[in-house]
């Protein structure tokens, strides 16, 4: 009769015969049907100096042609704002003072702070929002999460306003204004963020250039957008979602714009101009 340890040995060494064999079976399979490599993302690239060299020139340009405008594009994103103001209904003008560019009529008999019924149908929807993400499937986890944070930030602005509404000094203009003094410092770092993390990869220099053109402009257009519709936002459901707009939907909101098209634009680089 075997002893125990005698077994257990040979136990250990049919599994590593089993491992073996399996390992040989896998790598004949791979061998037989190749694939195209290492994603994309995991690929590695030459670094040219020259790319590098005309990619921090470009960010310098652009910067400094930012820096320099940067009053000719507050006005023209405060005339913006009050262009769709005029056709919306938002009690919005232009001025200059402590919020900015732009000032809010106050309609006479009207508040924006919330009335008692808004607190009410925002706790109900909140709560509801919360408990829905349990029946989510697993596949939705990031959209799950993305949900109840949301749903954290807007039931401490409920607490907030039930207790202690006087202590919100904020007002509507001076939200517009910090949204676009987030959106403009986010214009600000894209030329450099370009220059570092795409201009280096394999594209023509002309590429380079009307491609960081390209997303300046896109948040040249969408951030004063964006400001108008947290002014509807505020205008019609009042300042009870101001944290929530700001916190999530300000600057936070601009750097994963930013990422989308970065993550677009190097989407289009082709794969075999990437090093394996």
């Amino acid at each position: 009769m075997r002893s125990a340890p005698l077994e257990s040995h040979e136990r250990s060494l049919a599994r590593a015969d089993a491992l073996q064999a399996a390992k040989l079976a896998l790598n004949e399979v791979r061998s037989s049907f190749p694939g195209p490599g290492a994603h994309r993302a995991m690929r590695s690239t030459r670094l040219r100096l020259g790319a590098l060299l005309q990619s921090l020139t470009w960010a310098i340009l652009f910067t400094a042609l930012l820096l320099w405008g940067k009053e000719p594009l507050m006005h023209w994103w405060a005339e913006v704002i009050l262009f769709w103001g005029g056709h919306l209904g938002i009690p919005l003008h232009a001025g200059r003072g402590e919020s900015g560019l732009l000032l809010w009529i106050q309609v006479a008999a009207t508040s924006v702070m919330p009335t008692r019924g808004i607190v009410l149908a925002t706790t109900a929807a909140v709560i509801a929002l919360y408990g829905a993400t349990f029946w989510m499937p697993d596949a939705m986890t990031p959209l799950k999460y993305l949900i109840r944070t949301l749903c954290v930030v807007q039931a401490t602005a409920i607490l907030f306003f039930t207790f202690e509404p006087s202590l919100f000094t904020y007002t509507i203009p001076g939200h517009l204004q910090a949204i676009l003094n987030a959106g403009y410092g986010v214009m600000l770092a894209v030329p450099a963020l370009l220059a570092l993390g795409y201009g280096v990869l394999p594209i023509r220099g002309g590429e380079r250039f009307l491609h960081t053109a390209g997303v300046l402009a896109y948040f040249a257009l969408m951030v004063p957008h964006m400001a108008v519709l947290h002014a509807i936002v505020l205008q019609h459901l009042s300042v009870l979602f101001m944290p929530l707009l700001y916190l999530c939907f300000g600057v936070v909101f601009d750097v994963m714009i930013f990422v989308a098209l970065y993550s677009w634009l190097a989407s289009r680089v082709p794969a075999d101009a990437l090093n394996g």
